[in-house]
């Protein structure tokens, strides 16, 4: 049966004062991940085709195994071309013994169902996987926005004041200029900044199937960082995964496609029985033997026993992209954690500089180019402390997703 995601969202409290939006926009908090991936997955037309897929698939089982029934026909033969006299006949033919025909039909019915149902499970993953993804991608630009634009107010004031001495004669132009450029630079690093935001977010948008989406306060954090064994989360991933599960079906049905093309090989055993007007009732047994071109249904046999094997190796392959997938990960949140600390401590004492600098500038201690660096230090290393905080989010949410632990709250003691 379909899989159905128990989503948990990593949740903290809001940092920030709701922004009045636009009515028609529909407003959903940082704590509501979990809901827009729900939303996302039973929408999206991926999902949907999928879920299309699996009934089909469902129906294809249903009409292999009615093949084990009689099948009935009925015919019109002009035996006398003179009277054009049309005679009926009816006949209904019972297999007895198909050589693995018939039981490799079902098989490789049943076996396309689960894979459809892998790949529905393998739909909605991906689906979930995005969303989330372009949720944090979405806070990530909007966070170093808003330090943008803090840094932009404080340079525009800095320009102010340096105008000022510029006026007074105090300080010389090319200290003015120098301001000016770094707000300049300030200003065009915003504008790409708030150009990636709204490119982020219009990506969510399509994932969740409402171009009035918009997120309202801080990105979600997470209280206590888990420790993620590597070996762990990837034997989880590794069983969970309905891309592997998906292609071991699909090796699994070429099998049943190979053992359906050597069967085609042998004849086939039925009993028969017809009623015409000619020969009245007539019951017997049928044995029947066909050729396609010589020796062709031989290399078809051997082609699809080519094709199993590439069927198997395809899974080999599989393994290794979701462990390459999950080694980039782990290494992106282990490197996000750790750095976390650091920058949260570079950025305090960044911002300690600065106004230690500006200070220091007014007594003549320092320059104003200082003073500029100090600001440019300070912006930089809050963006760095934003970007590991956001990264170590996406990369431990993608994980949960990946390992099938999404149920478990990363805000939690519990570690993977």
């Amino acid at each position: 049966m379909l899989i159905t995601l128990t989503l948990v969202a990593l949740s903290s409290p809001l940092a920030a004062e709701l922004s009045p939006v636009a009515e028609a926009t529909e407003e959903v908090s940082a704590t509501d991940v979990h809901a827009l991936i729900n939303k996302a997955v039973k929408t999206h037309p991926s999902v949907a085709a999928a879920e299309a897929s699996v009934r089909a698939a469902g129906a294809d089982v249903r009409s292999a195994k009615w093949q084990q029934f009689p099948s009935l026909s009925v015919e019109g033969i002009f035996l006398n071309q003179q009277s054009n006299r049309l005679q009926p006949q009816l006949i209904a033919e019972q297999p007895l013994w198909t050589g693995g025909r018939l039981s490799g039909t079902i098989k490789r019915a049943k076996i396309r169902e689960n894979g459809a149902l892998a790949a529905y499970d393998e739909a909605v993953l991906a689906i979930a996987s995005s969303t989330a993804q372009a949720f944090y991608e979405v806070y990530r630009w909007r966070e170093r926005n808003a330090l943008l634009s803090v840094s932009l107010e404080q340079h525009n004031r800095m320009v102010a004041t340096m105008e000022r001495r510029v006026a007074q004669e105090v300080s010389p132009l090319s200290d003015l200029e120098l301001a000016r450029t770094r707000a300049l630079q300030v200003e065009q690093q915003l504008f790409q900044g708030k150009a990636q935001e709204r490119s982020a977010l219009n990506v969510l948008r399509e994932l969740v199937g409402d171009p009035l989406l918009d997120l309202i306060g801080s990105a979600p954090d997470v209280q206590t960082w888990p420790s993620l064994d590597d070996a762990y989360v990837i034997d989880e991933s590794l069983n969970f995964s309905p891309n592997l599960k998906r292609l071991k079906f699909e090796a699994q049905a070429l099998g049943a496609e190979a053992q359906i093309t050597r069967a085609s090989i042998l004849p086939q055993l039925s009993s028969q029985y017809s009623y015409s007007d000619t020969f009245g009732h007539r019951v017997g047994i049928v044995l029947k033997a066909q050729t396609d071109g010589g020796l062709s249904r031989f290399a078809a046999a051997d082609a699809a026993r080519q094709r199993v094997e590439a069927g198997e190796l395809q899974i080999v392959a599989g393994e290794r992209r979701l462990r390459d997938q999950l080694f980039a990960l782990l290494r992106e949140y282990e490197s996000a954690k750790s750095r976390l600390s650091g920058s949260v401590t570079a950025s305090d004492a960044a911002q300690r500089i600065t106004e230690s600098y500006l200070r220091q500038f007014t007594s003549g201690r320092r320059t104003w180019l200082d003073v500029m660096n100090a600001v440019r230090e300070e912006t930089a290393a809050k963006t760095d402390a934003v970007e590991a905080r956001i990264a170590g989010i996406s990369s431990l949410a993608r994980l949960l997703l990946l390992s099938g632990q999404w149920a478990s709250d990363p805000t939690s003691d519990a570690s993977l």
